[in-house]
């Protein structure tokens, strides 16, 4: 049993904890948003710092500068190319908003975090961070105001001030300037850092079941455009990037943990903030939760069938 197996059993006992545990009543919605907005404002940000604190070496500054230029190209063509395919379909205007931000914007915190920190110990968050960086910036500029409509009144400060003074972010920018200077925390302030930033992969995956307890699954599966939605975010883009970084490491040199970082970020479930936004504006929110929802159920399959591919591939 390889130790990436063993942390998928982990992961995938931990979700079932959250199921159970909400369809017993221990956990409800008002306790599952609370304890989503604790994991986001106290324990991702300790996680985060703490992945500053290993050896630099130019490899992982290559891996850095290689994550953050992927994701940052990723967004730009697969929101233009999307946008453009959903323009002329015959869905109602919403929904088409809905499929294109839940193709592209993933699950990078919640479970990317954690999954990363499983493969790649010593560099997949600090990675993974960088990462979602680019997915703050096009979250909350263009899919923000996307489903928000004419409801939105936020002036380009605000929309700077969402995207960089939130907890996460902060503490992907400051992780990366830890690790690019010379200052090391001492051991019993990164043992600290550890036992709170320990607590993100149960918490994570807990919020995930509970999330998962609550749908509908007679709906769930009636829907075929949600079924083309999530085919286009849990097959055909993840693939499509893994074709392009094996071509691509032909002609360059791409060291394995980017390749991995890259490819299995993009494999990802539909991220949940896309049911936050739609809830908000009321912009086809049950489509939305059920696009959510088929990719949450379809990754139990295809995240662990990606990263044996990695494996394979990138070693």
């Amino acid at each position: 049993m390889t130790a990436i197996f063993k942390v998928f059993i982990q992961m995938i006992v931990t979700l079932f904890m959250g199921v159970i545990l909400r369809r017993s009543r221990i956990l409800d919605e008002r306790t599952t948003m609370k304890l989503s907005e604790m994991l986001l404002k106290a324990i991702l940000p300790f996680t985060i710092i703490a992945s500053s604190q290993y050896p630099l070496t130019e490899e992982f500054r290559l891996s850095i500068g290689m994550v953050a230029a992927f994701a940052a190209v990723y967004y730009l063509l697969s929101l233009l190319i999307i946008r453009q395919i959903t323009l002329h379909s015959p869905l109602p205007d919403d929904d088409k908003k809905v499929f294109l931000t839940t193709s592209v914007f993933a699950n990078t915190g919640f479970l990317g975090f954690p999954l990363m920190k499983a493969m790649l110990p010593e560099r997949g968050l600090l990675l993974a961070a960088v990462y979602n960086l680019a997915f703050n910036v096009f979250f909350y500029t263009y899919a923000a105001n996307l489903l928000s409509g004419k409801h939105s009144r936020k002036s380009k400060v605000e929309q700077f001030k969402d995207i960089m003074l939130n907890p996460v972010s902060l503490a992907s920018v400051a992780a990366v300037a830890l690790f690019v200077s010379p200052f090391r925390f001492p051991p019993f302030a990164l043992e600290t850092i550890n036992l709170v930033g320990g607590m993100m992969v149960p918490m994570s995956m807990m919020i995930l079941g509970s999330t998962l307890a609550a749908i509908n699954l007679r709906n769930l599966f009636n829907d075929l455009t949600a079924y083309l939605a999530a085919s286009v975010r849990m097959v055909i883009l993840p693939f499509i990037t893994l074709a392009i970084v094996l071509l691509a490491g032909k002609i360059i040199d791409i060291p394995s943990s980017a390749a991995t970082t890259i490819v299995i970020m993009t494999a990802l479930p539909a991220g949940t903030m896309n049911v936050i936004y739609a809830e908000r504006y009321n912009c086809s929110p049950r489509f939305c939760a059920r696009i959510v929802m088929l990719t949450l159920i379809i990754a139990l399959v295809t995240l662990p069938a990606m990263t044996e591919v990695c494996l394979y591939f990138f070693g």
